[in-house]
């Protein structure tokens, strides 16, 4: 009985404390996980995905962060600063260097969509 999933059990996972049992309400009978499960009728449905180019994605990420740097820098550009905390050329170096890696870790890390847009764009094409 063991093996057998208990479907009727209606007891939410958040009150069982054995990892165990969570383990086993979380698979199906077969033992698969959700995820295989999902895949699985995906792909019986006909929408298979490709596999992400890599180099591509990279590609336009970097391209979308060029935007997000600029917009960053723009915005920095209000910002006025007295010459009482004015480091000179050095610091303006500095700060740009900063805001192009702020750009890019945005670009990495959020969803602004362009970097997906110009994947899905560039990708049809090869």
């Amino acid at each position: 009985m063991d093996a057998i999933l208990n479907i009727t059990d209606k007891t939410p996972l958040s009150r069982i404390n054995d990892k165990e049992e969570k383990l086993k309400r979380l698979t199906n009978v077969k033992g698969a996980s959700f995820e295989s499960e999902l895949e699985a009728a995906l792909d019986k449905s006909g929408t298979k995905k490709k596999p992400v180019d890599k180099k591509l994605w990279n590609a336009c990420i970097e391209a979308e962060s060029l935007f997000v740097g600029k917009m960053l820098k723009e915005m920095k550009s209000t910002v006025h600063k007295s010459e009482w905390l004015h480091g000179g050329q050095a610091e303006e170096i500095f700060e740009d260097m900063l805001y192009d890696e702020y750009a890019l870790s945005v670009s990495k890390n959020s969803d602004f969509g362009m970097a997906k847009m110009l994947y899905e764009e560039l990708s049809r094409k090869m």
